[in-house]
């Protein structure tokens, strides 16, 4: 989350025209488009969840909108109490996906992290293909499938 909002305030700095503006003013605008956006796994954007509602644009505020123009406080009250009973129903699906979308990431396959190991083995020569390719085997006799260029190989010591 931080690489994200760091990300955003970075790039409203080199393009606001400003010639380096201030971080912190920068800030409020990432935040809202962060908590505006549905997030990828839930499907659902973060104001939407915690209030039951989406959120109206800073642009709409002024401008007469589809969404706001039709805006009364007494309905509006209204629809907010139905909607807050959807909600926790909207918060169990959001969990829901959540959950679905964790298993998944966790199922794949992850990028190599800079404390994972850098190399596999210890494997053997099982016999020299060209002047710089091998075949390997493992410790317990098994092949290792395909053959090894020596630029991906590394001497093991004990």
């Amino acid at each position: 989350m931080n690489r994200i909002i760091f990300k955003g305030v970075k790039k409203n700095i080199l393009h606001s025209g400003k010639g380096g503006g201030s971080w912190i003013e920068e800030l409020p605008m990432v935040l809202w488009s962060l908590r505006s956006t549905p997030n990828q796994a839930t499907g659902e954007a973060p104001f939407s969840l915690v209030y039951g509602t989406e959120a109206i644009l800073p642009a709409e505020v002024g401008l007469p909108t589809y969404r706001t123009i039709g805006f009364e406080e007494e309905s509006n009250d209204q629809r907010l109490k139905e909607y807050l009973n959807f909600l926790d129903e909207l918060m169990d699906e959001a969990l829901y996906k959540t959950v679905k979308y964790k298993q998944l990431m966790a199922s794949q396959p992850r990028e190599q992290s800079k404390f994972s190991p850098k190399w596999e083995g210890p494997y053997r020569v099982k016999r020299v293909v060209g002047p710089n390719t091998y075949e390997l085997e493992g410790l317990d006799g098994k092949a290792v499938p395909g053959t090894w260029h020596a630029s991906k190989l590394c001497k093991y010591y004990e």
